[in-house]
């Protein structure tokens, strides 16, 4: 069982963050609980939601498709709502915030969590190599450890991202592991 919960909250697009956001319609948006807040959300008692929960709701659960909800203002506003918090989070980039939003989820709330919110990241900078080689890793580990429901679709994404990342956008020290798990994902495919 997950120790996080992820809460779609409706909202009107004449709220505070609806017309931050410029919507034209109402919207939900995810927010990520775990710890004492998920036991309270299960509980059915209030749980006092921050941005950190709404920026990690919307990494993790960026393909969520939850029923009844449409999930798509949400995916287009990711990025626009991580740019607004870098400031308060000391985060100089959205790639940075990502990274280590990424590294906090899979300290916290294990590698899964981690994997979900750097597949996110590949879609909203689908130009970082970082991300896709910090997801390749994640990814990697969860095939190891046989935790994916969908195995061979993860080995093709696997595949797709490791082709996508360019070398020269990583850090030299990282290029020997690229390698081995280049090959790693070979011996995955056979």
């Amino acid at each position: 069982m997950s120790n996080y919960s992820i809460i779609w909250k409706h909202l009107s697009k004449d709220s505070e963050i609806g017309a931050r956001l410029k919507a034209k319609n109402d919207f939900s948006l995810p927010y990520f609980v775990d710890g004492h807040d998920k036991e309270l959300f299960e509980n059915q008692k209030p749980v006092d939601l921050h941005a950190i929960h709404l920026l990690k709701g919307l990494l993790v659960g960026y393909f969520d498709k939850p029923p009844a909800v449409d999930t798509a203002f949400a995916q287009q506003m990711t990025k626009t709502i991580i740019e607004e918090h870098l400031e308060t989070f000391g985060a100089a980039t959205v790639e940075d915030f990502i990274l280590d939003l990424s590294y906090h989820l899979r300290d916290n709330n294990g590698q899964e969590a981690s994997l979900q919110a750097l597949m996110a990241g590949t879609e909203v900078l689908s130009n970082s190599s970082t991300i896709k080689y910090d997801c390749c890793l994640d990814l990697l580990n969860c095939l190891d450890d046989n935790v994916l429901e969908e195995r061979l679709a993860g080995i093709q994404k696997l595949h797709q991202l490791l082709a996508e990342i360019k070398t020269t956008e990583l850090h030299p020290d990282l290029l020997d592991d690229l390698k081995v798990m280049k090959s790693e994902a070979q011996t995955l495919r056979g």
